[in-house]
């Protein structure tokens, strides 16, 4: 009897035990299964936001409030960002000055109509006139081929065109030549060559000019002409006496060879000059250049008139 009221005190102690030690560790056990589930619902929660494309930035897992966005300093500065980025598209887009050059130097008059102009057709080209001035103590004389754009439209003179002389008279065909101005040579009075345009585009009813220079020969004076010898001198008579009869003046009369008509004078030497223009014939203008025999013609290329 006292072995078996031992036993049963000992088993009602441990049941004691097993219960107070059950109702112990109940808590725990219900605060480990909550915990595990928070921590599984965290990492589903950071898995799917670090696929949300919204989100620039995602936290790695336990950083932040467990949702994965960038905490509010690297928004602000995310968008401050794009500000600056849409500020600087606005000026790039800024409308500029029409007519302007990177460099800021306004584009070249000379070149306005340059790639739009034609060349001048033949029939574009007219109202040709030529005009001499008077010459100077050495002889030289300046002047000028005039040729109007007739048409409405713009367009380009193509080239120099040509400028023919022709001698008449007695002027010495070959004394006489055409060569183009060039620095130093003994045309002073032409414009410098280095001034002249490279192309010549004519407005409607605009005008160009051809100048030229006759410089006469110096070997022939101011003219260029040497003087002319007068004629022989009349033949004495033969015999030289007075006592001469008259029949043998009156055989001597019938025996003289009658006396030619004497040739017409000749034409007063001259050189005429024409131009050209560079589209072909025919000639647009002439000019006459009086008492003129031998000498050099210089020409002057294109250029534009102011009137």
């Amino acid at each position: 009897m006292p072995a078996r009221r031992t036993r049963r005190r000992q088993a009602l102690v441990g049941a004691a035990a097993a219960l107070i030690l059950g109702g112990t560790a109940l808590p725990a056990v219900v605060h480990v299964a909550t915990t595990g589930d928070a921590v599984e619902e965290r990492h589903a929660n950071t898995a799917s936001s670090q696929h949300t494309p919204e989100d620039p930035v995602a936290e790695p897992d336990g950083v932040g409030d467990g949702a994965g966005r960038p905490d509010e300093g690297e928004a602000r500065n995310h968008d401050e960002k794009r500000e600056e980025h849409k500020d600087e598209g606005k000026k790039g887009n800024e409308p500029k000055p029409a007519g302007s050059s990177p460099a800021g130097i306004p584009p070249a008059p000379t070149n306005t109509f340059a790639a739009v102009s034609p060349t001048c057709d033949r029939d574009q080209l007219g109202k040709g006139s030529g005009t001499v001035g008077p010459a100077d103590r050495d002889g030289r004389i300046y002047g000028a081929f005039r040729v109007v754009n007739v048409s409405r439209a713009v367009c380009t003179v193509g080239g120099p065109g040509t400028v023919a002389a022709s001698p008449r008279g007695s002027a010495e065909s070959g004394r006489v030549s055409v060569v183009d101005h060039t620095p130093g040579d003994a045309a002073t009075g032409l414009p410098d060559p280095a001034t002249e345009p490279s192309e010549v585009i004519l407005q409607p009813g605009q005008a160009y000019e051809v100048k030229f220079a006759w410089i006469p020969a110096s070997d022939g004076g101011r003219s260029s002409c040497g003087k002319t010898g007068g004629g022989a001198s009349p033949a004495p008579s033969a015999g030289g006496g007075a006592s001469a009869s008259p029949a043998g003046s009156a055989t001597a009369s019938q025996q003289q060879p009658s006396v030619p008509d004497s040739p017409p004078p000749t034409p007063q030497p001259s050189v005429v000059l024409s131009h050209t223009p560079d589209v072909g014939e025919p000639a647009i203008a002439d000019a006459k250049i009086a008492d003129a025999c031998a000498g050099t013609v210089y020409r002057t290329g294109p250029i534009v008139t102011t009137n």
